[in-house]
């Protein structure tokens, strides 16, 4: 009885053995036995969308598979959205500096044009410069 104990012992560590070096086949994959969850693209995500969401439960806790997706979802839409601000912002910063611009140079136009406005007449050629200073002559004259 003692010699077939060994030789079940001996038949017990030789099937570990080769089990734990891979010979014993592989155990089977199952799919898990939670539902897809229901949220929307992560562009159309809204907060009731979270609110409304209910992470499937396992035995250990919620299911790791399905708050891994949920975040990766949320962190997408997130990183959209602030994509999204940021290009906005940034459109706002130029139209607000284009609109500054053209407020400078619609004061440094009307400057320009008071000024023009405030100078002595200039004569515009030569003949009417002459016919100018001869009236002046004229009138020194009659003085």
């Amino acid at each position: 009885m003692l010699v077939v104990l060994v030789i079940a012992g001996l038949a017990v560590i030789a099937c570990v053995v080769m089990v734990s070096l891979g010979h014993g086949g592989e155990m089977a994959e199952f799919p898990p036995d939670v539902p897809p969850l229901e949220l929307p693209v992560a562009g159309q995500m809204t907060p009731a969308d979270l609110i409304a969401l209910q992470l499937p439960i396992g035995l250990v806790g919620y299911s790791t598979q399905a708050v891994d997706e949920t975040l990766h979802r949320v962190s997408v839409a997130l990183g959209e959205r602030d994509t999204r601000i940021a290009v906005l912002e940034q459109r706002v910063t130029e139209l607000s500096y284009a609109r500054l611009q053209a407020r400078e140079e619609t004061k440094q136009a009307e400057t320009k044009q008071a000024e023009d406005s405030e100078r002595e007449p200039e004569v515009p050629s030569a003949t009417a410069r002459e016919g100018w200073d001869g009236d002046r002559a004229d009138a020194e004259e009659a003085w």
